[in-house]
């Protein structure tokens, strides 16, 4: 779809193109990789959380509190 419209443009920024698209391909797999990871971090500290003896408010609170710093974590990384 592109080819004909980068017919004009020289070698290097050919090159230049195609190692953006490459760049960001790879960013795309990164973040989804880290999309994953912090999905299953999440359902495990949930699931950690709802198998605990009785409705222990300290340690919701405390769930809760690991949640917030792997969401911390995902934003770090969603900004990089």
């Amino acid at each position: 779809i592109l080819v004909p419209h980068l017919e004009p443009l020289t070698e290097q920024q050919f090159l230049g193109i195609c190692s953006l698209q490459q760049s960001s391909q790879q960013a795309e797999e990164a973040l989804s990789q880290g999309l994953d990871s912090l999905q299953q971090a999440l359902a495990d500290t949930i699931a950690a959380g709802s198998l605990s003896q009785g409705p222990d408010v300290g340690n919701y609170m405390g769930q809760m509190a690991i949640a917030l710093g792997k969401l911390a974590n995902y934003e770090g990384f969603v900004r990089q």
